[in-house]
């Protein structure tokens, strides 16, 4: 089995419908997330440049928002550990179980510890936190990188539809008085009726994400992978399994594309009709090619990128298209079943 060290996803999805991340409100009306990006075409000579464009699209912040529930949810099926707070994704993480930034103050000197302590929960070793008990700094940085998804130019489109949440009794229809007068105090509560504009975006979103395999279950004060440490509260020690954790990570990673969940997806649901892209992996210091979708002919260059890099780190680099949902997992599975967790190198 390959160590894997590093891992790139680039895709283009198909998702109509949907209302995944929004800027807020005004009034009554929801403004969805709106983005200026720059890409290449053709000016109105016909010659080649460069052209502006606003776009919808789906903050990077959302993304691993998303992933980070996926990985809770697998986690807890597959008994991986995860401190209290991650349980219950606190944004906090490790910092809102009780008596640990008391515990990392006491332990301000002693940053590789802290940093064992994180270790010990999956959500904290993979997605990172920013320790600031004691007046110190600790930063465990992300595993895991996610860029913001964005609709290409000229194929999104973003709609405004009404949406009413309707007063039980009406003031205009209520004979009764005390009907009337509880109609009244719903209209004074803002219980009653309620109408308000909600969007809908539709189109083909660019996605990327990276993975540094190396970073899960690292130690980055002390410089080793620890193969035990001690649970947030210090009551138990655990085995740091990064094989499990690894496999985890990658689940969570594809049902991120293939069941996205964000804001409004009660009533707002995405339709994800298609997908189609790229898995990239590395077996050396060379990171794992990732192009962005926004061209045309992102997979070719990937591939030709994929050849360059194989040149000159001896045959390192893969890269693995896939089309549609069943088409990703496919490719994930093969990644799972032929790569193992890979290591940074000793120094």
């Amino acid at each position: 089995m390959s160590e894997l060290k590093s891992l790139s996803v680039a895709a283009r999805v198909m998702i109509d419908m949907h209302a995944l991340n929004n800027e807020g409100s005004e009034s009554n009306r929801l403004m969805t997330r709106q983005v200026g990006i720059v890409t290449q075409g053709e000016n109105e000579d016909g010659e080649l440049g460069y052209q502006r464009s606003v776009v919808n699209a789906i903050s990077g912040d959302m993304n691993k928002h998303i992933f980070g529930d996926h990985l809770r949810h697998i986690a807890l099926d597959r008994g991986l550990p995860l401190c209290e707070a991650c349980v219950d994704l606190d944004p906090s993480r490790m910092m809102a179980n009780p008596g640990f930034e008391d515990w990392a103050k006491e332990n301000k000197d002693n940053g590789a510890a802290i940093v064992n302590r994180l270790i010990s929960c999956v959500i904290d070793d993979v997605g990172g936190i920013l320790i600031t008990a004691g007046g110190n700094s600790i930063k465990r940085k992300s595993a895991v990188e996610f860029g913001w998804t964005v609709g290409l130019p000229g194929i999104t489109e973003v709609q405004e539809f009404i949406h009413a949440r309707h007063a039980v009794r009406r003031i205009t229809r209520t004979k009764v008085e005390d009907d009337r007068d509880k109609a009244l105090a719903e209209k004074e509560a803002n219980t009653g009726q309620m109408i308000f504009n909600r969007p809908a975006s539709s189109g083909v979103y660019a996605f990327v994400a990276h993975v540094d395999v190396g970073a899960i279950g690292f130690n980055d004060i002390a410089g080793r992978y620890p193969e035990e440490v001690e649970t947030y509260n210090g009551e138990h020690t655990i085995t740091v399994d990064r094989a499990a954790r690894l496999h985890a990570v990658l689940l969570a990673l594809a049902q991120t594309l293939t069941h996205p969940k964000g804001a409004l997806t009660s009533t707002q649901l995405p339709h994800v009709v298609g997908m189609e892209g790229f898995i990239s992996t590395s077996t050396s210091a060379a990171s794992a090619p990732l192009l962005s979708p926004l061209t045309d002919d992102y997979v070719d260059r990937a591939h030709r990128v994929a050849g360059s890099l194989n040149a000159l780190y001896d045959d390192s680099v893969a890269v693995l298209p896939f089309a549609g949902q069943d088409g990703l997992l496919g490719q994930m599975s093969e990644v799972l079943g032929f790569y193992g967790p890979g290591r940074y190198g000793r120094r």
